[in-house]
C-alpha cells in the first residue's frame, strides 16, 4: 500500500530556503548612489546583491536562483522603479515593477522576535480582511498569543473569512472569537509560526508567512505569494487539525 504524505512545515521552509535568489548587477557603469539604492531596495528580501564584470551588455540586473536565470532588466529600469517605490511611501503611487522585481515572490527574514512576527503576520491577515472571504489558517505555537491580536481576529471574524487557529492550550480564552480552534501539542505546531490565506480561490491573492523558532524568541522563515508554496502549507493543515 502506498502512503502519501504532505510536506511538513519544516520541509516547506527547507525547500524555499534552498531556492534563495541572488541579484547580479552586471557591467555596472552608474554611480555608487544608484548601486546603493538598488542594494537597499533588495535588502528586506534577504537577497544577495552581487556586482559582476564580464562579457555581455552593460548595466543589466539579473535575478537568479542557483544556476537558473529567472529574469533580467536594464539597470535604468530598476533604478527608476526604486525611485518610484521610495516616493510611493508618501504618494501611495508606484510604477509597474520590472521583471527582476516581479519575479521576486519570496521574502526571507532571520532572527525575528515575536513582536516582528506579529507585524509580519499583518501582511497575510490584511489580505484576507481585504478579500472578505476565503480561509485563513494561523498557528502561533500557543493559543494565548492570540490575546495580543484579539482585535485583529475579532475584526476578521466579522467578515466571511473562515478562520482556523492552531496551538497548544495554555489557558487562552477564545470563546468570544468566531474561529475554529485546533488544539495541539505536536512539535511541528510548537516549533512553527504561520499565517496562510487561500486567496478565496484566486491564486493571485494567496499568501503565506511561515517561520521556525530555531532559538528562543528567534524566528527564521519567509513570506511568499507563490501559490504552489501556499498550497503546500494549506494541504498540511489537514494533518495538523
Amino acid at each position: 500500500m502506498t502512503v502519501t504524505t504532505t510536506p511538513t512545515l519544516s520541509d516547506v521552509v527547507a525547500s524555499v530556503e534552498s531556492h534563495r535568489k541572488t541579484v547580479e548587477v552586471r557591467n555596472f557603469t552608474g554611480s555608487d548612489t544608484e548601486l546603493a539604492a538598488i542594494s537597499e531596495f533588495f535588502d528586506p528580501h534577504d537577497v544577495d546583491v552581487e556586482v559582476e564584470d564580464g562579457e555581455g551588455p552593460d548595466d543589466v540586473v539579473v535575478l537568479r536562483s542557483r544556476t537558473t536565470e529567472l529574469a533580467r532588466s536594464p539597470v535604468e529600469r530598476v533604478t527608476r522603479y526604486v525611485r518610484s517605490w521610495q516616493e510611493s511611501m508618501s504618494t501611495g503611487l508606484a510604477a509597474e515593477p520590472p521583471a527582476v522585481v516581479d519575479r521576486l515572490h519570496d521574502n526571507f527574514f532571520e532572527s525575528y522576535d515575536k513582536g516582528r512576527m506579529v507585524m509580519a503576520s499583518r501582511i497575510v491577515e490584511f489580505r484576507a480582511w481585504n478579500s472578505g472571504s476565503g480561509e485563513l489558517h494561523a498557528g502561533f505555537q500557543q493559543l494565548s498569543k492570540l490575546e495580543h491580536q484579539r482585535n485583529a481576529y475579532r475584526n476578521l471574524s466579522e467578515s466571511d473569512v473562515a478562520i482556523h487557529v492552531y496551538g497548544a492550550t495554555d489557558g487562552a480564552r477564545l470563546d468570544d472569537l468566531d474561529v475554529a480552534v485546533h488544539r495541539s501539542t505536536a512539535d511541528e505546531v510548537l516549533n512553527h509560526w504561520w499565517v496562510a490565506f487561500d486567496g478565496a480561490g484566486d491564486d493571485d491573492d494567496k499568501v503565506v508567512l511561515l517561520a521556525q523558532e530555531r532559538e528562543p524568541d528567534r524566528f527564521y522563515g519567509f513570506w511568499t505569494y507563490e501559490a504552489a508554496v501556499v498550497d503546500d502549507v494549506l494541504e498540511r493543515m489537514a494533518d495538523l487539525a
